[in-house]
Formats: structure tokens, sequence, C-alpha cells
């Protein structure tokens, strides 16, 4: 149901209603893990890639690789966690934030990064989006210039929670 979400699979006409958070909270713990390990699968929430399809979420699946090489031990397993791509623009963003607890967001390392990185912002701050994100990007992509400029603004500006691990 993720996946059909982010995408934007028209394939239900029905949009879930949510009376409480409880619930919604509730509806969502269900999803039944694609891994067929003892390890628990975990679900991390992308915005900004350039597209939803799997060649885009491998970007997100190498850099967890590299943390975990790097001595990471939060990241665990990169292989158990699912990778979620999902447009900022998408209707469901602000129910998935309610719903999802681990959201990322994709920074490139090109010229035009802090722009696309400050328009991003302002429109998870404006379409009610997690309030907490982890900053993904290309491996080798250091916390001086680009990460720590977006970090700050994002803060000051829209009261969004950056974490950058980069070094």
């Amino acid at each position: 149901m993720l996946v059909e979400l982010a995408t934007g699979n028209k394939s239900e006409n029905t949009r879930p209603k949510r009376a409480s958070a409880q619930p919604a909270a509730a509806k969502a713990a269900p999803v039944p893990p694609r891994s067929t390990g003892s390890a628990r699968e975990r679900t991390l929430m992308v915005l900004g890639l350039p597209g939803t399809a799997e060649r885009h979420t491998a970007r997100v699946t190498e850099l967890l690789e590299s943390w975990a090489q790097e001595g990471r031990r939060w990241v665990g397993d990169p292989g158990t966690w699912r990778i979620v791509a999902l447009p900022i623009a998408s209707p469901h963003l602000s129910l998935l934030a309610a719903q999802q607890s681990q959201w990322a967001l994709w920074i490139d390392d090109d010229l035009e990064a802090f722009r696309r990185g400050y328009r991003m912002l302002k429109q998870i701050a404006e379409q009610g989006g997690p309030r907490r994100l982890i900053a993904v990007h290309p491996p080798g992509v250091g916390r001086q210039g680009l990460l720590s400029n977006l970090q700050y603004v994002a803060k000051a500006y829209f009261d969004i929670e950056l974490l950058v691990l980069a070094r």
C-alpha cells in the first residue's frame, strides 16, 4: 500500500479516512515484510529522488551500504531497509508523514542542488510533510557548504530538522 501511495497508483478510488492518529498508525503496522530472514525490515520514505523506479532508490541503498561499512551501527543490514521514493507533490504526503517515522531528503551534488533543496524543504513545510529528515546524498559529499547550509535553512526558515551524517 505504501508503494501504491508513493507512486500515485490510482488503483484505489478511496482515500483512507483518519479519525485519529491511533487508528491510522494501527492500519500502517500490518504491512508484511518482504524479506524472509529474521531481520526486521525498516521503511525509509525518501523525498527528492528524480523518480520512483528501483534505479533511483538503489542510490539510497548504496549510501546505506557505505554508512554501514563506515561502522554506523544504526544502519544495521542495509538489505533490511525498504526504500520508498515519494514525490514531494504527492497528495498523500501529510498522511504518510503522520504514519511513517523514518524520512529522508535526497540531495544531489550538482550546481543547482542548494536551490532545489531549498524548494523541496519549502514544499515539505507547506504541505504538512515530515518535520525530521535525514539528508541522503551521493557518497563523498562533505558536510561543509551544501549540506550544512541546507541544514541551517531547514531549521531557521521551515522548522525542519535535517540530520546530516556526512563527515
